[in-house]
């Protein structure tokens, strides 16, 4: 045994033994500590892997191109589980390389999609890869016969990558994706004079419909006559619109279909398998994705100058919309062909990263899946991160109820003089407290620069009777101060080094008004399919995953279909408004309530760009709500979009 395996065994049993479940959870709900482990093929592999306390392996074992025998590893997942952690597995949805697991030509041609012309296309640009057509019965059981192996050979969790086959505009256009097309069309538009009105295509007209009917319907001839096949998703060309809403019903259809199966197979084995894609979606139960846009680096070093406690909590939204139940959100560094941008920073920027942005993430409600090993040289313990994660996955499994047991509050308007401090109040009815999250932003030579004496206000709130505080930073815990005036109570906190949270401990938790939940809606650049929605009394809002974050204003009129929102506020309130970006052409924002315009807001361009995931306005906009029960629509009367990063209701609400 090399001595990397033999410091790995040692740690094993000595280092993890009191740190870990003695059984895994039952529960994906339960899990607080995750860690990625790309992969885990011996005795050895899942010794160097427990050194962290973890409750779910996330891609222990992972099918991209050839698999491995999983009948052989059988072996390594009830020792997993003897150690307290989920075994997970997982496989591609999209990629198919010639040649893979013994496959003949004839079946990756049959099972790779095609572009406008019905040529092959090379995915990602790799010679010999393809991605696989989700139309296709045979491409689908492909998928999932690796998944019933890994089911058999033992695995807890599934990690569906690509669900949707991440194919490029130029992909999709094979055979089995133009009979579902058809299918579609059919079912939308049984009428042939439609056809011929809206889209162009007579079925009289044998260039397209073979033999004279619209199932004949060739959307390939269709669009190589008219000069599109270059690119089908030109504006003059009439099925763009219902080819794109066809590719989301039918992702849709294939995603929900394998979940299905998957769930039938390991329930006739008796078994529970977890299940979650790469990527927000519904039908799962844990949602797992990957950092990268959220991830901030400046001059090679990350950037911390911000605090991003709303960009992880909007994840949590919205992952527990899409899934319509409180799931858990788990972030991690994903990779893909190079791009791993997790590497691009030093170790010491790594463990920074995990210090500070982990705890924010941790804060937000979401969960974060600690980089123990993955491809492309990610090894913990090589780079000097392992003694880092351990030390953080410890804390998170000692403390695990203040995040399992509460609900996050929110992040305003909580109140402090001090700059660089990201801070979440969180709610625990038993026993009753309120949990404050303090993470330091301010560093100095890759280390969290010491803070002393830092005081934060709660308005609104009445003093604890007891003040705890817990930290990875120190063992054991600490004591916090508060002092009361008229409107709140000020919480000290000695001494803050990375992140630490203060329970402050109650008989009866106090009364006390956020500025509401924030709902949290999805970027699609497509009309909205429904305009309708129901505030509850808690401040969400129902089929809340249906929200558009896009306001359309009249370039785009085709795609508007602005919110309009049941609330019923006896004493009044408001609605608050989040804007993130604005077209070039700028926007305006209007609130209208019963249908009267009561207030808008001019919303010019600033960075003369059309970028969607800018900061440019990043602003909160405030309209009132009369008492009662209302209609409140918002809605862009401007030249072109603007982005609403969330939305949220503030006054007391009532059914």
């Amino acid at each position: 045994m090399n001595p990397i395996a033999l410091l790995a065994w040692f740690a094993f049993g000595v280092m993890g033994e009191s740190s870990v479940r003695s059984r895994p959870v039952e529960r994906i709900e339960d899990a607080v500590v995750y860690t990625i482990n790309e992969s885990i093929h011996s005795e050895a592999d899942l010794a160097a892997a427990l050194q962290v306390p973890s409750d779910v392996l996330v891609r222990a074992w992972f099918k991209w191109r050839n698999a491995s025998d999983y009948a052989k590893l059988a072996y390594l997942p009830p020792k997993a589980r003897q150690r307290g952690a989920l075994f997970g597995g997982g496989v591609t949805c999209s990629a198919l390389y010639h040649g893979e697991n013994g496959l003949s030509d004839a079946q990756v041609l049959d099972m790779a999609t095609r572009g406008p012309d019905g040529s092959l296309v090379n995915a990602w640009g790799v010679e010999g890869c393809r991605h696989g057509s989700l139309s296709n019965p045979a491409y689908l059981e492909y998928v999932l016969s690796w998944c019933r192996k890994q089911i058999d050979a033992g695995v807890d969790y599934l990690f569906m990558d690509e669900i949707n086959a991440v194919l490029q505009p130029n992909e999709g256009f094979d055979d089995y994706s133009l009979r579902d097309f058809r299918a579609f069309l059919l079912e939308r538009f049984p009428d042939a004079k439609v056809w011929k009105e809206k889209f162009q295509a007579d079925a009289a007209d044998r260039r397209f419909f073979p033999d004279g009917a619209l199932g004949s319907f060739d959307y390939r001839a269709y669009l190589k006559v008219h000069g599109w096949t270059g690119n089908p998703h030109v504006p003059q060309n009439p099925f763009r619109t219902p080819w794109h809403e066809f590719r989301r019903w039918r992702d849709d259809r294939a995603w929900k279909s394998m979940c299905d199966r998957l769930r039938a197979y390991a329930a006739s084995k008796r078994r529970r398998v977890f299940l979650s894609a790469n990527g927000l979606a519904p039908y799962v139960d844990l949602q797992v994705l990957g950092v990268w846009g959220l991830w901030r680096v400046k001059d090679g070093r990350i950037d911390l100058a911000e605090s991003q406690l709303d960009d992880w909590a909007a994840l949590v939204w919205r992952g527990r919309a899409l899934a319509r139940r409180r799931v858990p959100v788990v972030l991690f560094h994903d990779w893909g062909f190079g791009g791993f941008p997790w590497l691009e920073v030093s170790p010491s920027q790594r463990k920074l990263w995990i210090r500070i942005r982990g705890a924010e993430i941790y804060a937000a409600g979401a969960l974060f899946a600690f980089p123990v090993h993955g491809p492309f040289g990610q090894d913990a313990s090589q780079d000097g991160t392992l003694p880092e994660i351990i030390r953080q996955a410890k804390f998170y499994q000692q403390h695990q109820s203040l995040y399992l047991n509460a609900q996050v509050l929110g992040f305003e308007p909580l109140e402090t003089k001090e700059p660089m401090l990201s801070l979440a109040l969180w709610r625990r009815a038993d026993p009753p407290a309120l949990i404050l999250h303090l993470i330091n932003r301010q560093t100095e030579s890759d280390e969290p620069k010491p803070r002393r004496q830092i005081a934060v206000r709660i308005p609104g709130v009445s003093p604890p009777k007891s003040v705890r505080i817990v930290s990875p930073d120190w063992p054991g815990q600490q004591q916090g101060s508060t002092a009361a005036d008229n409107g709140g109570t000020t919480v000290i906190i000695s001494e803050l080094t990375a992140y630490a949270a203060a329970i402050l401990e109650y008989d009866t938790l106090p009364e006390m008004k956020q500025f509401g939940t924030r709902i949290v809606p999805f970027p699609e650049w497509t009309r909205p399919e429904r305009n309708e929605f129901i505030v509850e009394k808690d401040g969400t809002v129902q089929d809340a995953w249906a929200l558009n974050a896009f306001l359309q204003g009249k370039l785009h009129a085709h795609l508007s279909n602005p919110p309009t929102f049941t609330v019923h506020m006896p004493k009044g309130g408001a609605v608050r408004v989040h804007v993130r970006a604005v077209a070039a052409l700028g926007a305006r924002l209007e609130c209208l309530v019963d249908g009267r315009s009561i207030q808008t807001i001019e919303l010019p361009d600033r960075d003369r760009k059309n970028d969607t995931d800018a900061r440019e306005y990043d602003a909160t906009y405030e309209f009132p709500i009369p008492p009662g029960r209302h209609r409140v629509t918002l809605q862009n009367s401007g030249a072109d979009w603007l982005r609403v990063a969330w939305y949220a209701f503030t006054g007391e609400l009532a059914e």
